[in-house]
């Protein structure tokens, strides 16, 4: 039975009912799925279709075949052989190994169908170089130091390429190569061959010092090794005569020397005479001008005989002992002559060997030598001679003083020199024409006529400056090679050159040599200074013209030696048979025997004594490059003021063109050339 008090507990009691309130619930509209899937496939076939209309058909070859190609910067598709592309810039990127990666923008245009070829270029290789033996040889490639061997794993662009190695005791080792390049190693070992041979070297007594070329080898007996060329030979020692000989080496060519037998040194004598620089003869035999030493065999007398002109002849007799010193003092006689002076004008004052000996007219006793006169009066020139009196024969001597100006004409050299070794002639002025005639055959529209009147004469260099004379103003000058000509050799005229390059070397000269300089630099330029001085300067392209064509005073011929190809035997340096597959032309039927530039004034000179103003090299001149027409004639041409080319004149080694040889052809430039160097001018006054 349940209790009541629980029952009551668990009694349900109910709660009163309401209703929701009702809301309203508002569905979304659902689209149709079919008809977005058939508006979205018409808008891509639309889109396909305009691309299809739109695009270009573009085929591409890349040679060789590259592992990757790639076209970036835009839509393409792949058809085949071909692209579709929208016209518009693109990028195509192709990688190979062993080749320079490719990157090309591509620019496709409206055309139908377009085609774009491109090669992939190789890589370079690597090249090791090595000797045997080791030994230190400066390596050269295409005629490039390229530094000492053992070379290692050097770049090298693909191709042939000559290979030339130089090392001191060994002959030049020359080869090719032809580099495969695409980072392949590449492997060279000169066996260089020896440019000495071995000698034995014996003497009696031994111990003897063995000097070649003057510097010591060894000692006797020694088996020592000698360079390949002309060598001296010498073996000296203590108390016995000096032994020489001249060897001419080749490292091909083994040579035998018997035992050397040394002699005794002989005695010495020495002969002072007053005056000094008399002739000395001992028994008959010249033995040179006193003061002089001679060495003598011992053991025997000798005649010692002294001359001089004005003096009277002394002898006397000597002997002398093994390795003895004898100092025989001589004091000669004089013998003396007459010579009467008559002066105009009549107060002229008379110098003797720089010594004044009073009014000029009158006579004087002298030794019969030469001797120096001066007679010398204010506001004349000075008149000098030299005389020797002769002691049978009473001499006049009649002298009229010039004025200064007569003096001064009388007073130009025919020839001045540099410090360097130049020799420069006199040119006197005169009338030429410049260019040529429309109609002459090989002419070049840079050749205008122009009628140039020299008015002063000049100096012009009879040579081309070499290299010698250039190397003491630019020591670490080095033209180069032409070929495998060198063209650097001292006694070669110096090429390499720009017209500044040879401005500023007259200009050093002239200083060099205490002279004013005639160019200054104005506007960032080198300019002749005006007025005129007489410092070294480059030849005007007028005087270059009438000293080469028209000095001579002849009607001018076309080329340097007449009118007609080829030129006489051995006239001058041009591009002949024998520089073929050096140049692109060459003289046919001539040959000259020079690849490259000639030693300087290797072939005859003009009339004016002046050396390869045809041939040989181009020559810089001071004129700056125009091809204005003149307006007249003109005195004194020296081209226009200002201009960035420089005239070029005359032809050289590499051109055997019929217009380039003829004397009119003109060139021009301003930087260096392997075929152009320059000789220098001077004024004669300020």
């Amino acid at each position: 039975m349940s209790d009541p008090t629980t029952d009551l507990a668990d009694e349900i009691i109910g709660t009163p009912f309401s209703p929701p309130e009702q809301t309203a619930v508002k569905q979304r509209k659902k689209l149709p799925l079919v008809p977005f899937i058939l508006l979205l496939a018409l808008l891509v076939a639309a889109a396909i279709a305009w691309f299809l209309f739109t695009a270009k058909a573009v085929e591409f070859s890349v040679t060789p075949t590259p592992t990757q190609v790639e076209i970036t910067d835009g839509f393409s598709y792949q058809v085949g052989k071909r692209s579709l592309m929208l016209p518009g810039e693109f990028t195509l990127e192709a990688e190979l190994d062993g080749y320079q990666p490719l990157r090309e923008n591509i620019t496709v245009t409206a055309q139908d169908d377009q085609y774009f070829s491109f090669k992939l270029s190789k890589k370079p290789g690597r090249l090791t170089i090595s000797t045997s033996p080791e030994v230190d040889a400066q390596v050269f490639i295409d005629q490039e130091f390229a530094g000492n061997a053992p070379l290692v794993n050097e770049q090298i662009e693909p191709g042939i390429h000559d290979i030339s190695l130089i090392s001191e005791r060994f002959l030049r080792y020359e080869t090719e190569i032809d580099v495969a390049g695409m980072e392949l190693l590449q492997e060279i070992q000169a066996i260089l061959e020896p440019a000495w041979i071995n000698l034995e070297v014996t003497s009696q007594p031994t111990q003897a010092i063995i000097k070649v070329d003057g510097e010591i080898i060894d000692q006797t007996p020694a088996n020592i090794e000698i360079l390949e060329g002309s060598r001296e030979l010498t073996i000296e020692k203590s108390g016995y005569k000096k032994w020489q000989r001249r060897l001419l080496v080749k490292h091909d060519v083994a040579q035998t020397l018997e035992q050397i037998l040394l002699t005794p040194a002989d005695g010495q004598i020495t002969i002072k005479t007053l005056p000094t620089n008399a002739s000395i003869r001992i028994n008959k035999k010249y033995q040179g001008q006193s003061p002089v030493s001679i060495e003598l065999a011992p053991g025997n007398s000798y005649n010692v005989v002294a001359n001089k002109a004005g003096y009277k002849i002394l002898q006397k007799q000597v002997s002398v002992e093994a390795e003895q010193d004898i100092e025989l003092s001589l004091t000669l006689e004089p013998i003396t002559g007459k010579i009467k002076i008559v002066a105009v004008p009549a107060d002229s004052e008379l110098w003797i060997d720089g010594k004044l000996i009073g009014n000029a007219n009158r006579e004087v006793k002298l030794s019969a030598t030469l001797h120096d006169l001066e007679i010398r009066k204010p506001g004349f020139a000075t008149y000098r001679k030299s005389v020797t009196p002769q002691p049978d024969l009473n001499q006049q001597l009649m002298v009229r003083l010039k004025t200064q100006a007569e003096a001064k004409i009388d007073a130009i050299p025919q020839m001045v020199n540099s410090s360097v070794g130049d020799q420069l002639n006199l040119v006197l002025p005169g009338k030429l024409t410049l260019g040529a005639e429309r109609r002459d055959r090989g002419r070049r529209s840079n050749e205008i006529l122009r009628q140039v009147t020299l008015t002063r004469a000049f100096y012009l260099g009879t040579k081309e400056v070499t290299n010698r004379q250039y190397k003491q103003f630019s020591p670490g000058h080095d033209p180069g090679f032409f070929g495998r000509s060198l063209l650097g050799e001292d006694d070669r005229p110096v090429v390499n050159v720009s017209w500044d390059d040879a401005v500023r070397y007259c200009n050093w000269l002239s200083q060099k040599d205490g002279l004013p300089v005639a160019y200054e630099m104005t506007s960032q330029a080198w300019k002749l200074i005006s007025p005129a001085t007489i410092g070294y300067r480059l030849p005007t392209e007028a005087e270059w013209a009438y000293a080469s064509r028209f000095a001579h005073g002849q009607s001018p011929s076309r080329f340097p030696w007449g009118d007609s190809l080829p030129p006489p035997e051995n006239y001058g340096n041009f591009a002949d048979e024998s520089a073929t597959g050096m140049v692109p032309y060459t003289i046919k039927g001539y040959n000259d025997s020079f690849r490259g530039p000639a030693p300087a004034a290797t072939f005859p000179a003009n009339t004016l004594g002046l050396f390869d103003l045809a041939g040989n090299v181009s020559e810089w001149v001071n004129d700056r490059y125009s091809v204005a027409l003149p307006k007249g004639p003109e005195l004194d041409r020296k081209g226009p003021e200002s201009g960035d080319y420089f005239v070029i004149r005359g032809s050289n080694f590499s051109q055997g063109r019929f217009s380039e040889l003829r004397w009119t052809y003109r060139d021009y430039g301003a930087d260096p050339r392997q075929d152009v160097g320059f000789r220098i001018a001077r004024d004669i006054t300020e």
